[in-house]
């Protein structure tokens, strides 16, 4: 049976991919300030709030699994969150992604 965690960290992992794709086809889209790109911009930028309130909701487990929010996060610095990530990535040095 999926734990509630493991499902929290795939959907997280869907709404990046989601959040990456879309920018990524903005920015190679071949009229970048047509009427398309625009909408595209603004679901986007509602993309991006939706996936800051999951984080939001869901920070304690996300945190605890070395999930930073994502880099195009809206979100303030929080001090819990960063030494829950700390302490992951000190139990599993393996695991700490590439920069």
């Amino acid at each position: 049976m999926i734990s509630f965690d493991d499902r929290v960290l795939s959907e997280y992992r869907i709404k990046i991919a989601k959040i990456e794709t879309l920018s990524k086809s903005i920015l190679s889209h071949r009229e970048p300030k047509g009427l398309e790109c625009r909408g595209a911009s603004d679901f986007l930028d509602v993309l991006i709030n939706e996936t800051d309130k999951f984080y939001e909701d869901n920070s304690e487990v996300l945190s605890n699994n070395g999930k930073k929010p994502h880099v195009r996060s809206r979100l303030p610095e929080n001090k819990k969150w960063i030494e829950n990530i700390e302490k992951f990535y000190e139990k599993n040095p393996r695991r700490k992604p590439r920069k």
